[in-house]
This record gives structure tokens, C-alpha cells and sequence, in this order.
């Protein structure tokens, strides 16, 4: 009788931790970003966010035979999770990065022509991590 109690519970017990794990990693728990910059007119942005929150940059493809090479940041700061080329009304590319620790780092966003050629930089990002609050 013991015996089959035992193993009862121990069935249960594994239900509900593979249960439980499948609901923690499961596409319907990911994070969704914290904060979405557009980056469609200009050069230069700047924007500010906590640690432990999820960045989106979105922007257009470059135009004019040039295409999206990568992007250069600290990588103390800011982890990139996801890149993601789609079309939305036109060509378009998000970045999604999470915030690692307090600080300042810019996001270089590079393209290159698509014959070849050097990097250029197509968008600059400055990004503060942290509250921007200080007690001194």
C-alpha cells in the first residue's frame, strides 16, 4: 500500500514539474520588448531603460544598393537576442537587445554596399541603462 502511494505521488510530482517547465519556456511566456525606438528619420538617437529590460530598435532597410551588416555595442551592457528582417509597407529590420548592466554604450547599426565595400554606419543609438537617478 505504501508502494503505491510512493508511486502515485512520485508520478504527480513529475506531471507538474514538466508542466511547470514547459509553461516557463514555452513562445507564450518570451519577453516582449520594454520599450520600441523607431528609427525612421535621423541619424542619431538616444534613448534610456532599465536594466533588465528588453530593447526593440526598428528601422527601414537601407536604400540605394546598401545592405544591413550587423551592429557593433557593448556587449557588458546590452545582449543582442534577435534580428529580424520582415516587410511591413517596405523592406524593415528590428533589433532586439536585453539591458545587462548599468551604463552607456551606443548601438552602431553598419551597412555595406551590396557589390562590396566598406562599413558605413547607418544609424547611431546612445543608450542609458539605469534610472539616470543618483543618491550622490
Amino acid at each position: 500500500m505504501f508502494r503505491k502511494m510512493f508511486l502515485n505521488s512520485c508520478f504527480v510530482l513529475v506531471v507538474f514539474l514538466v508542466a511547470g517547465c514547459a509553461a516557463s519556456y514555452g513562445p507564450i511566456t518570451r519577453p516582449g520588448p520594454s520599450k520600441v525606438l523607431a528609427l525612421d528619420d535621423g541619424f542619431d538617437f538616444s534613448v534610456t531603460i532599465e536594466k533588465g529590460q528588453v530593447l526593440a530598435l526598428v528601422m527601414p532597410q537601407p536604400r540605394n544598393g546598401h545592405t544591413l551588416t550587423g551592429a557593433a555595442f557593448d556587449p557588458g551592457v546590452l545582449r543582442l537576442d534577435h534580428y529580424l528582417e520582415y516587410d511591413e509597407g517596405g523592406r524593415r529590420a528590428r533589433y532586439m537587445f536585453t539591458t545587462l548592466e548599468n551604463g552607456l554604450t551606443d548601438v552602431l547599426i553598419r551597412m555595406e554596399p551590396a557589390g562590396g565595400g566598406s562599413a558605413q554606419v547607418y544609424k547611431r543609438v546612445s543608450v542609458n541603462v539605469g534610472t539616470g537617478t543618483s543618491l550622490f
